[in-house]
């Protein structure tokens, strides 16, 4: 769920952002959303489990930590929030129970 938050929010803003006629601002935010855009899709994988779903969605919530600190870095406040889902997504995906659903048989 946190994906698709994410994503609705970072298409909301490149959207906001275009309509005000900012065009550098609305590609500055679609680079940082893009972990949420990739990841999004990602999720949409997850109830057939496909294979490595669940690694690429660790991954991209990595890089999402790490762009976050990077927003952080240059003063802006949404950093803080990106480091945060990235954190919580990482850390639901890691745990047993997940890995357990991950691997669980698919119904036809």
């Amino acid at each position: 769920m946190l994906f698709f938050v994410m994503g609705g929010f970072g298409l909301l803003a490149v959207v906001l952002a275009f309509v005000r006629g900012d065009a550098e601002a609305a590609g500055s935010i679609s680079v940082t959303s893009l972990p949420a855009f990739i990841g999004l899709v990602c999720a949409l994988r997850f109830p057939k489990r496909r294979p490595n779903s669940r690694g690429t969605a660790i991954f991209l919530a990595s890089v999402m930590l790490f762009i976050g600190f990077g927003t952080m870095g240059q003063g802006q406040p949404v950093g803080l929030v990106l480091c945060a889902v990235g954190v919580t997504i990482v850390i639901l995906l890691s745990q047993r129970r997940s890995g357990h659903w991950f691997r669980r048989p698919v119904r036809p």
